[in-house]
Parts: structure tokens; sequence; C-alpha cells
């Protein structure tokens, strides 16, 4: 029996391989939260209803982001619905089985029932008293036997199958009811949301109306970028001290990364918006709800809604360098997900204003934007 000095000893040792990192990842965790919280803060700073714009702003915010829980319920139910479809597909498929069974077992509990007629019409006592021969009574008496334990058999899996079969079919009609009830739900859901869509397009028209120049719509676009600027150097305060763990530093990946979404470039980095403004990013012109996708492995540091962005994700690569997809329609990743190359983040849409579903992605390094042309695969 080991001593106890070397028990403890040992004890001394897991200990200080298990607890390092269970206390980094409250250590992380706990930075995560201060981000959060920070730029929950901040948001609400940002987010004055002082101008008549500022309240169409905040009631755009509101539509849109009531239009991205009723979206998401549509994934839900469009899930539930696509698994009950392959539930049902197996349950006909197990139906189909047992009724052939059942079909091959009925003709051997015939053909057993009618050898069982002929037999009783040979009298096998009368047979078995007119022999004389011990063993040869021995072997017919096992054979009787054999035979009756046969038909027993043949007998119960016939009546198994046939119970077998009504619970596959009263499953079926359960499936049948959830689907037909799901559907139910999925299309209310829908003219909620195709109501929403009405009240969004008619706030921004509104909205619209109010920038009858082009010196407003630089206005807005600029309080919209020191918007974000203001997010992002929040953010980079703190993503500095996240470590983000990967053999495959971003740095090394330029000219390999995947491209977020598929769809062609709308406005490239550097192209004129305006009079003194530029794009930092690209617009990628992009099929509503198509998904958008991490372009490297890293961590969400920001997923909510921003004033001209939308529904916004931002992801923190590590080695300074963040990734940011706007304009998404609905959001898959919370602050603190982890994400790996090519994981859904999101779904593309309009919101923050646009009139056409793209996505917005710009990659910045030290808080700067930088050209993704440089950092994503050239495409054929």
């Amino acid at each position: 029996m080991p001593k106890l000095p070397a028990v403890l000893a040992a004890l001394t040792i897991v200990a200080a391989l298990v607890s390092p990192p269970l206390l980094f990842a409250k250590g992380e965790q706990a930075k995560i939260d201060t981000l959060s919280s920070e730029i929950s803060q901040l948001q609400k700073k940002l987010r004055v209803t002082r101008t008549e714009r500022d309240k169409s702003a905040a009631r755009l915010r509101a539509i849109e982001l009531q239009s991205a829980e009723t979206r998401r319920s549509v994934l839900n139910l469009d899930k539930e619905i696509r698994s009950l479809g392959k539930e049902l597909s197996k349950l006909y498929s197990q139906q189909k089985q047992l009724d052939d069974q059942r079909s091959r077992q009925a003709g051997q509990v015939a053909q057993e029932l009618a050898a069982a007629y002929r037999l009783g019409r040979e009298e096998p006592l009368k047979v078995l008293l007119n022999m004389e021969n011990p063993e040869e009574i021995g072997r017919t008496l096992k054979y009787y036997e054999h035979v009756v334990k046969a038909r027993s058999k043949i007998l119960e899996d016939y009546q198994a199958t046939i119970r077998e079969l009504d619970e596959v079919e009263q499953s079926l009609l359960n499936k049948q009811n959830a689907l037909a009830d799901k559907k139910v739900q999925l299309f209310a859901i829908q003219q909620i949301l195709n109501d929403e869509k009405k009240q969004r397009s008619v706030l921004l028209q509104g909205s619209r109306r109010q920038i009858k120049s082009e010196e407003g719509r630089i206005t807005k676009l600029n309080l919209e970028r020191q918007q974000l600027e203001s997010i992002i150097q929040a953010l980079q305060k703190h993503v500095q001290n996240l470590d983000i763990p990967d053999n495959k530093p971003f740095s090394q990946r330029r000219g390999k990364l995947p491209w977020p979404v598929k769809g062609r470039v709308g406005h490239s980095f550097g192209s004129a918006r305006g009079s003194h403004l530029k794009w930092h990013g690209w617009l990628l012109n992009a099929r509503d709800a198509s998904p958008v996708k991490s372009i490297h492995h890293g961590r969400v540091v920001f997923s909510d809604y921003l004033r001209g962005q939308g529904l916004l994700v931002i992801v923190d690569h590590g080695d300074n360098y963040l990734s940011l997809y706007a304009h998404n329609q609905v959001l898959l990743k919370e602050t603190g997900d982890w994400v790996h190359p090519g994981e859904v983040i999101a779904k593309v849409g309009n919101t923050g204003g646009l009139e056409r579903s793209a996505l917005y992605f710009e990659i910045r390094r030290k808080g700067k934007a930088v050209d993704p042309k440089r950092w994503l695969k050239p495409r054929a």
C-alpha cells in the first residue's frame, strides 16, 4: 500500500497539471465578461435619440432585431421539420419492412394451420398406439413435440410483428400530426415576418425622405462610421489580452484565407463612397439568407446590433487581427464563442438600412482596416 507522503505528492502533481487550464479558462471568461459589459455600456451611450433621425434609427433597430428573432424561430422550425421528415422516412421504411414480414409470416401460419388440420385427421394417438417399437414411438413423440414448438414460434413471431407494426403505425400518426402542427406554426411566423418586412420598408422610405441632400447622407455615414470605430477601439483595448491558441497564426495566412460568403464584390476597399469617404472593406452582394462563414479560427468578441452595420459579428483571430461581418439577418454565434475556419456564424441579410442583401466585410490589424484582397484566396 502506498505511503501517505507519496500519495500526497502524486495528488500535488495532478493538481499542478489540472488546475492551470481550469484557472486559465475562468480567467479568459472573466475577460470576455468584462469586454461584453464595457461594450454594452458603450452601445447605450451611442444609442442617443436627440434628433428625428436618431429616433428613426432606433425604430429601425427595434424592427430589425424583432425580425432577427422571428427568423431565428423560422430556422428552428425548419430544423424541426427536417428532423421530423427524416424520422417519418425511417418509419415509412420500417413500416414497409414489417408489412412484408407480416405477409411472409401470414403465409407460414396458413401453411402450418393446413398441416395441423391434416395431422389432426391422421389421429396421432391411434398411430402411436399401433406402434410396437418403443424407439419408433420415442422418435415420433419427439417429432410431434418439435412440430408443436415450431408452430408456436411461428405464431408468436407473427403476433409480435403485428404488435410492432401497430406501434410503428401509431408513431407514424403522431409524427405526421406533429409535422402538420410545425408547418402551421411556420406559416404563422412567416406571416409575422412579412408584416415586419413591410414595416421596415415604410420606415426606410420615411428615413430616406429625411435625408434630402448628399451632405445629409455623408453626415449619416460619418456618424455610423464613428460608432463602429468606437466599438473597434473598445475591443482593441481588450482583445490583445485574450489568448487565441492556434497552430496556424493569422499573419501567416495572407492570400490563403477562404471567402466569407459566396458573392461578388459590389464595392471594394478604398473605392469612393461619397465626397471625402471611402470603403474600408468589401460590400459583397450575396443571396439572401446564404451562410456567412468565419475566415479563420478565433473567438467572437462582438455579436449584436450596431447602427449602420445592422447585425454585426466581429471575430478576434489573435495577433491583433479582427474580421467583421455586417448587415446579417440573423446571428448564429454569441460573444465568447469559439469559431473554426469555414464555420457558419450568420446569415446574409440587409439589416442596418441596406436596400439589398449583402455582406459588409472587413479585416482589421491593430484596429486599422486593411485590404481583404491581400488576405483572401484569389477567385478563378
